[in-house]
């Protein structure tokens, strides 16, 4: 796909990629079709001002050069998110993994930590005679293991 228009040495062509919306003197472009013998009805961008003043540099993009580098650049960006969505899920997938292994853990420490307290307010209450069994004191010292295992399991639940 060639260009008709032939441009001097001293004339640097500036590059447009993708589907362009102004030319670098700020006018907004138009559709024209070639009329040219190589590209006859193909069409290009053009804006006003570079279609009545031909030896001045203003964008020139065909239609369908413009299309393909389009394409390419959201094919591009379509890549570049497939490839951020998977980094994510793996990352995201990983963060979960470590998070179940942490409550399950803390879910066995806390079944410990409540078996063995079990174990203690049961020999205390057995240790003691029946008399005293039923005394303020140890309804108080149950009370509080009690309490301190709940605040324990709290504590681990929300850290």
């Amino acid at each position: 796909m060639s260009s008709s228009t032939s441009y001097s040495s001293s004339q640097t062509r500036r590059v447009t990629v993708g589907i362009p919306t102004r030319c670098w003197c700020g006018s907004t472009l138009t559709t024209f079709g070639s009329k040219t013998k190589e590209n006859l009805f193909r069409r290009f961008y053009r804006c006003e001002i570079g279609v009545r003043r031909q030896n001045e540099d203003h964008l020139f993009k065909w239609i369908d050069e413009a299309i393909i580098d389009e394409i390419n650049m959201v094919d591009a960006k379509v890549s570049k998110l497939q490839a951020d969505l998977g980094s994510f899920m793996k990352s995201t997938s990983d963060l979960f993994d470590k998070q179940e292994n942490y409550m399950d853990g803390a879910i066995n420490d806390i079944k410990n930590l409540l078996q063995q307290q079990t174990n203690l307010t049961n020999q205390t209450i057995q240790s003691s005679g029946p008399e005293k069994a039923k005394s303020n004191i140890l309804n108080i010292a149950t009370a509080a293991v009690v309490f301190g295992t709940m605040a324990f399991i709290y504590a681990k639940l929300t850290n």
